[in-house]
């Protein structure tokens, strides 16, 4: 099992799917998953709050138990996934302000960049979780500045040294 993690607009769905086709297996997205089941994300927020879908997000990780999975950004907010995601590797995806400001504006579709302090936002949410991503990662890739292709050779490289 591999995971993805790290902050809202860091790639992780793109580059997990990159990843699992250079590894030859199989890709999931955990927001794609819950979205399939229960509505946008967007959505879930407005009618059940952040806890509600936090709880599909611990179920979706406990179903998706092969491949390369992308999780979302808060995924690693839980214990019970903290300790999931130990059980496989972990791929941190670190995105830095400038690269964040510029793929998260216009973005209508995540909750908790709504409005127009998106980027104030973005990084008051990422600053309380970095030091989760860091402790659980045991790859760490800065994805500024470079393609799929570069942000995948350079994950493969540091598997290859585990």
């Amino acid at each position: 099992m591999i995971y993805l993690i790290g902050p809202m607009a860091s790639g992780k769905s793109t580059v997990g799917k990159s990843l699992a086709s250079a590894l030859s297996t199989s890709f999931a997205d955990s927001d794609a998953t819950i979205v399939a089941h229960h509505g946008t994300i967007a959505q879930i927020f407005a009618e059940h709050g952040e806890g509600h879908f936090r709880d599909l997000e611990v179920q979706a990780l406990c179903r998706l138990r092969t491949g390369v999975v992308a999780t979302g950004g808060g995924a690693v907010l839980r214990e019970e996934n903290q300790q999931l995601l130990s059980r496989g590797t972990v791929i941190y995806l670190e995105l830095g302000e400038a690269a964040a400001a510029e793929r998260i504006k216009g973005d209508g579709h995540r909750p908790l960049l709504a409005g127009d302090e998106a980027l104030n936002s973005w990084i008051a949410v990422y600053e309380k979780r970095r030091a989760i991503y860091e402790m659980l990662a045991d790859v760490h890739v800065i994805v500024d500045g470079k393609s799929v292709l570069q942000i995948v050779e350079e994950v493969l490289g540091q598997l290859d040294q585990l």
